[in-house]
Order: structure tokens, then sequence, then C-alpha cells
């Protein structure tokens, strides 16, 4: 098919597929970022998994910057491995958010 312009294309590649869903999830700025969160990313209920799904959610919804420090949720409850999640999980969270303020100076959107 020919067209009459050469459309840009930009292809984003992340280490993991929460990153993303982070960052598709910032892309869509919609209202259902649960439902789509859960089509895009089914994990397993787990309390550690719960946490961090809530502290991610709250921070797309109120637009807030993805540098979690481990004070806002580590309250001594945590096994080891669960830390462990957590942390991979937030740092993975961290870096969609870094890609997608990339993605938004590079097309010029104040979204």
């Amino acid at each position: 098919m020919w067209l009459p312009y050469e459309p840009k294309l930009t292809k984003y590649m992340f280490g993991t597929r929460t990153s993303g869903m982070v960052f598709a999830l910032l892309l869509l700025q919609t209202e259902k970022i649960e439902e789509v969160m859960n089509e895009l990313l089914p994990t397993p209920n787990t309390k550690a998994w719960r946490k961090g799904k809530t502290i991610i959610l709250d921070r797309i919804r109120r637009r807030a910057d993805f540098d979690i420090d481990t004070s806002e949720w580590d309250d001594g409850t945590w096994s080891d491995a669960e830390k462990e999640m957590l942390n991979s999980l937030f740092k993975d969270v961290h870096h969609a958010h870094q890609a997608f303020k990339r993605y938004l100076a590079e097309s010029g959107s104040t979204t």
C-alpha cells in the first residue's frame, strides 16, 4: 500500500512484561487501568503482588512519580523473597516511567 507520507514508528523494548505493561497503561490513559492491567499481565494473587499492584495503579491514576521508596510499603512483615519481588517490580515500573517520560519529550506531548 502506498502512503503519501513516511510514517514515523518507534519501537520500544522492555526487559520485562511488567515494564511494557506499565508503559502501555501510561500511554492509554484509560479509566479502566485495572481491567487493562489484568488483561495484559495476569499474575498470581499473592500478598506482594496485590500490594505492588495497588501502588502502581495509584501512581498511574495520580500521575505521580515512580520512585517508590521501601518505606512506602515495607512494614516489616514481608519475607526476604517478597521484598525482593517488590523491589524488582518497582524497579521495572521505574524503568517504564522513564521510557514514558522520554516518549513524551520526543513526541512533544504534554500529557
